[in-house]
């Protein structure tokens, strides 16, 4: 029954892309935030990751019975045959009340209309160079800014920290959210609070696969690698809840998350954002004009040079098979989702933000609302 309701429920979801705007109407609009909101609050509570709890809980149990069973197989009290049938059985229920809540509780989200569409933009063209050029000079201007708000100083002489009160920052990107929800026309439930981002407790393993944070949409939480550097962490929580309020692509997620970390009153989150963005638009620049590109990006301060070299150290030093696999499984996921190019969407994010830039008078800097 279980496993049947499993494939029922996938089945549901394929046909569900052939009618986007009851998808966004009933579900993403209606349904899911009655589900998904009060659940992120609840287990918002707890400070720690239930997600990170639950997963590790489920593998040791696996762990354990696998061995069990393979003692009961060499003490000759169950057959190879019995033992692998029974465990496959097993397996496919489970995977069927995962695959059940997952679609019930967010996955649906999937199937709405593109971000895009929503909003009533149009569709996507490349920009001139020079409203390129002023979109990615845009972007640096504004980290710069924020930089300074934070150290004051044009170079601090060392990598930037993340703030001490990560709580306050946390409510500064909720805040951002309620102003991106005006400043888009968003549905009034993304601009109502969600539960905090937790830290996971597994950062070191976790960013060997290359994962800066991940949303668990079974408890609801939005989950950041904890000693990642402040240049992207900001971003990274702001991204995961957008998740949290029913984004499925990562380029609306991290367009999204953008958006309200520009707009929090966290000089830590502007910062993140900030540079997120002039990195997503001083490459898609290089391959335009490089020569503009490079006399752009030395309009950046040393401490920013400084936080990015930090960055690509942190980074280095996970790099591995670990990466591979999780980009594997990374883009084996988002295209059984039906999501177009799988991590290559993660991209994307650039076409939403220059898009964005053409709405408002060419600036990448949202305005105040």
């Amino acid at each position: 029954m279980l496993v049947a309701g499993g494939a029922g429920i996938f089945l549901i979801f394929r046909l569900l892309f052939l009618m986007p705007g009851v998808v966004e109407t009933v579900y993403s609009s209606g349904l899911a935030p009655l589900l998904t909101r009060p659940l992120s609050l609840l287990i918002g509570l707890l400070p720690f990751s239930v997600g990170e709890v639950v997963v590790l809980v489920y593998v040791t149990w696996l762990l354990v019975s696998f061995a069990r069973t393979v003692s009961e197989v060499r003490q000759k009290r169950r057959q190879v045959s019995n033992a692998a049938m029974s465990g496959g059985l097993r397996l496919a229920r489970h995977a069927g009340v995962i695959t059940i809540l997952f679609y019930v509780l967010w996955g649906f989200n999937y199937a709405r209309p593109p971000l895009a569409a929503r909003l009533h933009w149009p569709e996507w063209s490349p920009p001139p160079i020079e409203d390129l050029s002023a979109a990615a000079a845009d972007a640096v201007d504004a980290a710069n800014r924020a930089y300074w708000d934070i150290h004051q100083s044009e170079d601090a002489g060392e990598p930037t920290p993340m703030p001490d009160d990560l709580s306050k920052l946390d409510r500064a990107l909720e805040v951002g959210w309620s102003r991106t929800t005006r400043l888009l026309g968003l549905p009034a439930a993304t601009g109502k609070r969600y539960g905090r981002t937790k830290r996971l407790l597994l950062t070191p393993l976790v960013a060997r696969f290359g994962i800066a944070g991940f949303y668990f949409p079974w408890t609801g939480e939005a989950n950041v690698l904890w000693h990642s550097p402040a240049i992207d962490r900001p971003q990274s929580m702001a991204h995961e809840k957008a998740h949290q309020r029913g984004t499925g692509p990562e380029s609306e997620a991290s367009f999204l998350g953008f958006l309200a970390a520009a707009q929090a009153p966290h000089a830590h989150a502007r910062y993140a954002a900030y540079v997120f963005a002039q990195t997503q638009l001083l490459g898609i620049l290089a391959r335009a004009d490089r020569g503009a590109a490079r006399d752009i990006a030395s309009r950046r301060y040393a401490g920013i040079r400084r936080d990015l070299e930090d960055r690509t150290a942190y980074w280095r030093k996970y790099r591995g098979l670990g990466t591979s696999i999780g980009r594997a499984v990374n883009n084996r996921f988002l295209r059984t989702n039906r999501v177009e190019g799988g991590t290559l969407s993660y991209a994307r994010s650039v076409r939403l933000i220059l898009t964005f830039a053409s709405q408002n008078d060419g600036k990448v800097v949202p305005a105040a609302n």
